[in-house]
């Protein structure tokens, strides 16, 4: 498993020494985390109070990338939060590092609070103070991520013995900010700021369609194709690789076509299935954006296997690698203008080489152009293993300009930006600045210019998926989300969309009834929930679920194998595989919690255990749907001694109300009854 290009036996697991003072261990920690760890890099310089493209250690409130010596955060703090930093990002590396937002309010605190920056000063006032710090310098979202990260940070410095106090019953105050508004005009407002404007859409449909020959149009109208096609983040779709593409055949026979995606946000690798009637829309986008970075991958591709030789483009003038070259040559190996003598030399000029004939030959010029490459090459993307000669939106540079010639030597890398500058629109360059929209004459009816974000087509995407019935669970996989509450964000059903799927459930109700009317319901009892015609059904993997939820919660979440309220029922084929592969899954786990046994491991006596258990009860269960003599339909029902509080408090009112009784019933004749009134048994 690789974090950050790191190999887990590059890290360390930090184990603090209990015998010691919590000061000695602090020295330890830092110090381990400066000298032995690599995340970052080999060649961080640690004294710096910036690490470009990482981190920028300023003080609460400063958003410079160069801060001022009295804008950096205090000596005594700054050792301990480039450790802290270093470490977390070594075990779970993230793009939004929310680990700063918490450092730098706690400073903040600790020297409002305390008077100096000292972290092991850190105490309950100053987590306090510092979320009120955080509240007043970022928006509702950073401030609710700074608190969890500052209540993440008490819980480290406590378990580690990194400071005196144990502020590990610490909790973050500041609550989730809820973007779930559906009703009013707060909610029409929220939807037509995250959702696309029609007409925009519409207008991108069109121009892809009509086949533009200019690059800068096919490059913006093919991202956009490919975020309608999947829901994407603009980073992950402008870093797929070319061969990104995958085809299979599903169950059923039918050609499935997706891409191979390495997702934001902690969800890993994945493919993501475009919809078949998306499919043609997005094998066209990717054909299309192949076609505008071949050339870059031809070239990347090349630099890696033949360092040592000038690449020869198609301009590239036709003399040896060591002849001598005119100023004219020259710019024409390099790509640049050569309009005049004057041009060329200013050309040579603005790269910093030598403005003269008969002084460089390709040779001495490809050593430069191996110079300009850019700073991670050949890596276009080292966290998912992209290179550069396999990057689906490489460029050169210059290969959209309208008065720059491209320079074919050198590569570009798009970013998220590069692409919504061409959807946005930028009043503050005076109308100079012309979008997609702009190019090809499409307004609003208002005859105002349109706009768009990379992250409306998300947004469109997964609210069609909820019209659509789609569950959470398929939503969040589909988009690449490690959680499913994020889907809240990203749902913009209106009021009407959401009774209307409501009163789908129950067509002989109306949610809403006659105008002005409201539907009262009340709580009934259990006897009357038991008898409604049409009670909620838990359907699992292997049968479902008869537990009663109107009583209490699931005491078996996903252990349905062990739980005596499982039902399966004979002659389902299906899912008898499904139990029967589980039996094979088990029994080999079995063997590994019996060899770990006779290894002397830890704990393996308790697996053993759970394992055999659950084997013996798939033997039964696979025993009983095999067996000719039941017949199909049959509801199968293992017993179980399940433990439940429900059951407790059954068992104990059993026992009062035949405690009165005891010198007429034996002990059998007792144990009897309390099994009949908790049921179990073969249905």
């Amino acid at each position: 498993m690789k974090k950050e290009g790191l190999t887990m036996a590059e890290l360390f697991q930090f184990k603090p020494h209990f015998e010691v003072t919590a000061s000695e261990n602090l020295s330890l920690f830092i110090g381990k985390c400066r000298d032995e760890l690599k995340v970052f890099g080999e060649n961080l310089d640690w004294q710096s109070f910036v690490w470009p493209k990482i981190a920028v250690f300023a003080k609460l409130g400063v958003t410079t990338r160069k801060p001022a010596s009295n804008e950096c955060m205090d000596d005594t703090f700054t050792e301990f939060a480039k450790a802290y930093l270093r470490y977390q990002q070594g075990h779970n590396p993230t793009g939004t590092r929310n680990e700063l937002k918490a450092l730098r309010a706690v400073e903040a605190a600790l020297i409002q609070v305390k008077g100096n920056a000292s972290i092991d000063r850190l105490s309950i006032d100053c987590l306090d103070e510092a979320v009120v710090l955080a509240k007043q310098h970022y928006s509702s979202g950073s401030a609710y991520q700074c608190g969890r990260e500052i209540e993440r940070l008490a819980v480290f410095l406590s378990d580690n013995n990194l400071i005196p106090s144990n502020l590990k019953t610490w909790k973050n105050p500041i609550p989730r900010p809820s973007d779930t508004t559906k009703t009013g005009k707060e909610a029409k407002a929220v939807r037509e700021k995250k959702l696309p404007n029609e007409i925009a859409l519409n207008a991108i449909a069109e121009i892809f369609a009509s086949e533009p020959s200019k690059q800068r149009d096919i490059f913006t109208t093919s991202v956009f194709a490919m975020l309608m096609a999947a829901p994407s983040r603009i980073t992950e779709i402008l870093t797929l690789p070319a061969d990104c593409e995958v085809t299979e055949i599903d169950k059923n026979g039918v050609e499935r076509y997706g891409w191979r995606f390495f997702s934001g946000k902690g969800y890993e690798g994945d493919i993501k299935w475009i919809p078949t009637v998306m499919v043609e829309v997005a094998k066209t986008a990717v054909k299309r954006a192949k076609g505008l970075s071949s050339h870059a991958r031809k070239l990347a591709r090349w630099i890696e296997t033949n360092p040592d030789k000038f690449y020869r483009h198609e301009n590239c003038p036709d003399v040896s690698d060591t002849e001598k070259l005119t100023i004219t040559q020259a710019c024409q190996a390099l790509g640049l203008s050569i309009k005049d003598e004057s041009t060329c030399r200013s050309g040579l000029k603005s790269k910093g080489l030598k403005q003269a004939s008969n002084f460089h030959t390709l040779d001495s010029l490809w050593v430069h152009v191996k110079e300009w490459l850019p700073e991670d090459f050949p890596w276009f993307d080292k966290d998912k293993g992209i290179k550069y000669s396999n990057a689906l939106f490489v460029l050169n540079i210059n290969q959209f300009h309208g008065n720059r010639g491209c320079l074919p030597l050198e590569l570009f890398k798009p970013s998220n930006n590069f692409f919504n500058n061409d959807i946005i629109t930028r009043e503050s360059l005076g109308g100079v600045h012309k979008s997609i929209f702009d190019r090809y004459s499409y307004f609003n009816e208002d005859g105002s210019r349109l706009k768009m974000t990379s992250k409306q087509a998300r947004h469109l995407l997964n609210t069609m998926a909820q019209r659509g019935g789609l569950s959470n669970l398929e939503i969040a996989k589909w988009s690449g989300r490690a959680d499913v509450k994020q889907n809240r964000t990203y749902n913009h059903m209106t009021e009407y969309e959401l009774v209307a799927m409501a009163e789908q459930l129950d067509t002989s109700k109306s949610l809403f009834g006659p105008m002005g009317e409201v539907s009262s319901h009340f709580p009934v009892s259990i006897q009357e929930f038991n008898t409604l015609e049409q009670a909620a059904a838990h359907v699992t993997e292997y049968g479902y679920c008869v537990h009663d939820y109107t009583m209490s919660p699931c005491d078996k979440y996903r252990d349905c194998l062990n739980c005596s309220e499982q039902v399966c029922i004979k002659g389902d084929t299906v899912k008898l595989e499904r139990i029967k592969a589980q039996l094979d899954r088990t029994e080999a786990l079995l063997q590994k919690a019996e060899q770990g046994i006779d290894e002397g491991s830890l704990g393996a006596d308790r697996w053993f255990t759970y394992h055999q258990k659950t084997a013996t009860r798939l033997r039964e269960l696979v025993s009983i749907l095999e067996n000719p003599e039941i017949e199909k339909g049959a509801q199968i029902k293992l017993r179980g001694n399940d433990f439940t509080q429900l059951r407790r408090v059954v068992e104990k009112k059993a026992v009062e109300s035949i405690s009165n009784d005891l010198s007429d019933c034996d002990e059998a004749s007792i144990l009897e009854d309390i099994t009949k009134m908790l049921g179990g048994g073969i249905g």
